[in-house]
């Protein structure tokens, strides 16, 4: 594995699928907001944990948000270590990008790529259930 800093343009490469995915998240939140503050019941912010009883493995990432931007980081974190993580890891990139046209560049071997797509499928199992066990 070889990680190195390498020149990178300032502008940050989004796809536009995940240009929609973030819009859709931000408007399907502020619809919630809106309902929520007109009714006063909060409609239920996870389909899948409505449907099946279980939280999804995304299960806290808005109410870690809402901790974040009130300042309370440590808390944000313990609803979804592993999303708080890589939006973490985003944030930094994107500064890095946006400050220093710099970018972070990571290469492997394709053995090193299965272990590392492993390691991710675990790291996810385990957030997972860290989601299921204490924050539900």
């Amino acid at each position: 594995m070889k990680i190195e800093v390498v020149r990178a343009p300032r502008r940050l490469p989004w796809p536009p699928w995940a240009a929609i995915i973030v819009g859709a998240w931000l408007l399907i939140g502020g619809l919630v907001v809106a309902m929520t503050a007109r009714a006063s019941v909060a409609p239920p912010l996870c389909w899948f944990k409505a449907v099946t009883g279980v939280p999804c493995p995304t299960c806290g990432f808005t109410r870690a948000v809402v901790a974040a931007l009130n300042g309370r980081y440590l808390q944000a974190w313990l609803y979804n270590p592993l999303l708080c993580s890589v939006l973490l890891l985003f944030f930094a990139d994107a500064m890095l990008r946006m400050l220093f046209a710099r970018a972070i560049q990571i290469r492997m071997a394709r053995s090193e790529r299965r272990v590392a797509w492993a390691a991710a499928v675990a790291l996810f199992g385990i957030n997972w259930v860290y989601v299921i066990l204490c924050v539900g």
